[in-house]
């Protein structure tokens, strides 16, 4: 059995931290390129972004029920049924994303007229999604290695990996945004452009690793000879598809968010975009210690291991929380410098810069609730109640989406007022997660 040690928690959690880390700063670099094109273009990039993801999440929750799977199957010893579920996961994820880019051909630039009508922004985020979008048939791809990786306990490669991909996208970034070397100048398009080719280049990466790292035989894993009986792992969608849900509905919350925002003008929107940002920032810790914690706790439940859950949890939690202090402190005591090195735009209005300061440092405590509650919120997840952790977020999202009707349509708040929307959703994430794992404890470990 794995002792889940303090050390132990942080060598499993470091790469998947830098991991995260490298996938935030390929985010934050597309937007300074982006944002020195003016202020149309960040809203076009930031919108297009942000339905991009939307679409992304829906895929990743696959292959965050694949990684549950997997952490469990080894904690059980069932090493060869690993490889099933691997192959199993990668037919479903080309299936699903062959469905998106499917519908999205035939529906998708009226998707993005009936969100943003009459807008300026329209026909740029045209531009940049249907170039972007293609990018999804690599992504998926890698983000299903990516929790085979996790799941079992392999993380190392993970940070290569996402270096990698940062390296090829800064690079790129600079070259067809601004068509350097020869190439042409492409403008917004690079920056989606840059992304594809570089998550493409991840992917391989690591499906060549897998395939030649002799390690990886026990898990019984090939291109081919394996044949896979898809019926058999409908158990694995039974568990993805809450996870999936949850996703989509997260991202498409925060796409109606900053529809909504761009509505109030294009300095509320260059505000708020600058905001998103910095969350992708305060992300490397949480969203490490967030897969960290549903590989460890379903690695628990496959040894049979329940009473130690809450121990292990506890010592996340305080990871959680100290690490999330020490990458974030910044948007508290130091927002003017943040805000500065991330936003580029030439025309820049002090209104937008002295809102999106305000802003920074107003969040950043409900950034701090965010950091407990997600433990305890993808705790619920590894231990196999993917419709309790579905319905939870759904809920949250019920009331911020109201919240936001509130407070910019009917209220008309200013937009430092309108983010008290992330306090009463991080709030209502934190009471429901910690609330149900309090009620799993004593239903099912009373005598921990």
């Amino acid at each position: 059995m794995e002792v889940y040690s303090y050390k132990r928690i942080i060598q499993i959690t470091a790469p998947l931290m830098l991991g995260t880390f490298v996938q935030s700063i390929v985010t934050i670099t597309d937007g300074i390129f982006v944002s020195k094109l003016g202020t149309i273009e960040i809203g076009a990039f930031g919108n297009g972004s942000l339905l991009y993801l939307a679409f992304f999440m829906l895929c990743r929750g696959l292959a965050d029920g694949a990684q549950i799977t997997i952490a469990r199957q080894k904690g059980e010893g069932l090493f060869s049924k690993i490889g099933e579920t691997l192959k199993a996961t990668q037919i479903f994820q080309l299936i699903i994303t062959a469905f998106i880019l499917f519908a999205f051909i035939l529906f998708g630039n009226q998707l993005i007229e009936y969100f943003n009508s009459d807008s300026p922004i329209t026909e740029p985020m045209k531009d940049f999604i249907n170039v972007r979008l293609w990018g999804l048939l690599f992504a998926t791809q890698h983000i299903v290695l990516v929790g085979f990786f996790i799941g079992l306990g392999r993380t190392s490669i993970i940070m290569t990996s996402a270096l990698i991909i940062a390296m090829c996208n800064i690079f790129l970034d600079y070259v067809l945004i601004n068509g350097y070397y020869g190439f042409p100048a492409l403008g917004l398009v690079g920056a989606p452009l840059a992304s594809s080719i570089s998550e493409l280049i991840g992917f391989l990466f690591l499906l060549i690793y897998l395939i030649k790292n002799t390690s990886f035989k026990i898990y019984n894993y090939r291109l081919n000879g394996l044949s896979v009986r898809l019926r058999e792992h409908i158990a694995l969608l039974q568990l993805s598809y809450p996870l999936m849900l949850q996703g989509v509905f997260a991202l498409s919350t925060w796409l109606v968010f900053f529809t909504k925002v761009e509505g109030m003008g294009p300095e509320a929107l260059e505000a708020s975009h600058n905001i998103r940002y910095m969350y992708f920032l305060a992300f490397v810790p949480l969203f490490g210690f967030a897969a960290s914690t549903k590989t460890i706790v379903s690695s628990l439940v496959g040894q049979k291991q329940l009473n130690l859950v809450p121990i292990v949890q506890n010592r996340i939690l305080i990871l959680s929380v100290g690490f999330m202090v020490l990458v974030f402190h910044g948007a508290l005591l130091y927002p003017e410098l943040l805000i500065s090195l991330v936003d580029l735009n030439p025309n820049i209005s002090n209104k937008v810069y002295t809102d999106s300061v305000a802003i920074l440092q107003f969040v950043s405590g409900s950034i701090l609730i965010y950091s407990i509650a997600i433990v305890y919120y993808n705790t619920i997840s590894g231990l196999g109640k993917s419709r309790i952790y579905f319905g939870i977020e759904l809920i949250a999202i019920l009331l911020y989406l109201i919240s936001c009707q509130l407070f910019i349509d009917t209220w008309h708040w200013n937009i430092r007022d309108v983010w008290w929307v992330e306090y009463i959703y991080f709030i209502t994430f934190a009471v429901l997660s910690i609330g149900y794992f309090i009620y799993y404890r004593k239903k099912y470990m009373t005598h921990v």
